[in-house]
């Protein structure tokens, strides 16, 4: 009932103004007519958008209303970077809301992330203790206008972790050796050998048996399950191949003597936002006191 009362009151409140109009009324001494009066009038409104560099205490969201953006100094204690702002164009621009993770649309903002992102540290962020996301403008924003989208890095532990706070900005921050870029590991296993239970990192002169090698990137296709065999069997073998180039040695019937692998997978919703990138390593069931880059078949010879 309120609704329509509202409704009502509207015309009767129009006709009223017409009427007094239209009568020819005197007006009170010191009514000059003038509605406005000596308001100011309004400025226009400033449409908000996030800087690239900004570094954020706060953990990563996949909105980014304006409350929430409180940038802070890189050199002090953050937990996320901005590494490029993307505009979204096109169908995805004329959306009513924005875009909800796992649309076409998320994904493409995540492949320009994704080679932004690279861009910005040196090397793809999967070759470091990193996490990328893609955070839109909150629905209120998207309806003022908002059509840009953030690219967020997030150090972690790659290999099951939490989000890690830091110093510093990330520009450049794969081209070196630093605690950020993958290397050398312990891997040890479930009872079964089926599953890695602890990665520990460890010098490559130091007794290892694990090596980050590279990223295979799975096809477009729906998600790839570790517990579905031939999944497992098509990520491995993409692996292997990266374990070939990066240790030069032939991709040949000889490579799965060679070599095991392990390969890291991303969560079903993360592949459905558009990251296939599955980080491999080489692994050996024996002690390894140096890094394995190179090495050829001396260093890898067939077991």
């Amino acid at each position: 009932m309120r609704g329509r009362a509202r409704r009502l009151a509207m015309p009767a409140a129009v006709a009223g103004f017409a009427l007094l109009a239209l009568s020819g009324c005197t007006v009170p001494d010191g009514i000059d007519r003038d509605l406005t009066g000596e308001w100011r009038s309004m400025p226009e409104p400033v449409r908000w958008s996030p800087e690239v560099g900004t570094c954020h205490p706060g953990s990563f969201r996949t909105d980014s209303p304006l409350f929430a953006y409180q940038p802070v100094d890189c050199q002090l204690e953050h937990v996320t970077e901005t590494v490029h702002i993307g505009e979204f164009e096109g169908g995805a621009a004329d959306r009513v809301t924005p875009p909800p993770p796992g649309s076409p649309e998320w994904r493409d903002a995540f492949a320009e992330c994704d080679r932004a992102a690279a861009g910005y540290l040196g090397a793809d962020f999967r070759h470091g203790h990193l996490w990328l996301g893609v955070s839109v403008p909150s629905v209120g924003g998207w309806e003022g206008g908002a059509r840009w989208f953030r690219c967020e890095l997030e150090p972690f532990d790659a290999f099951g972790g939490f989000p890690k706070s830091r110093l510093g900005s990330l520009i450049g921050a794969l081209e070196v050796d630093s605690e950020l870029r993958l290397g050398c590991f312990q891997a040890t296993f479930t009872d079964d050998d089926e599953a890695v239970e602890e990665m520990e990192r460890w010098d490559c002169d130091e007794p290892h048996n694990a090596e980050f090698v590279g990223v295979w990137h799975g096809p477009d296709v729906p998600y790839l399950d570790a517990d579905d065999e031939d999944a497992a069997e098509r990520v491995q073998r993409g692996c292997r191949g990266q374990v070939a180039e990066y240790a030069d040695v032939p991709v040949d019937r000889n490579l799965v003597f060679r070599t095991g692998t392990i390969a890291f997978w991303m969560s079903e919703q993360e592949w459905d936002n558009g990251d296939r990138g599955f980080r491999c390593l080489l692994w050996q069931d024996r002690e390894l006191t140096e890094s394995l880059a190179g090495a050829g078949t001396a260093g890898l010879p067939i077991r």
